[in-house]
């Protein structure tokens, strides 16, 4: 089995919330409540297992999401 890798960067996401579908971030807002509503509203076919939901943090942080054979890195630097 092939490992998945999807590097994105949250620089510009500093202290949001955001949506990841499908490997990419599709909302933002500051709150977790936010962010999953403008994602369900632009995918409403997608089941909610698949919308993943993460508090980005204002410093450099590196976090891996695994899901369904899948890796998500996110990678924040600090200016």
């Amino acid at each position: 089995m092939a490992k998945i890798t999807t590097k994105i960067d949250f620089a510009k996401y500093k202290g949001k919330e955001v949506a990841i579908v499908k490997g990419k971030v599709v909302a933002s807002g500051s709150s977790s409540k936010v962010a999953f509503e403008i994602a369900r509203k632009f995918f409403p076919k997608i089941s909610n297992k698949d919308i993943i939901l993460l508090s980005v943090p204002n410093e450099r942080a590196t976090v891996y999401i695994i899901q369904k054979n899948k890796i998500f890195e996110k990678q924040v630097y600090k200016k």
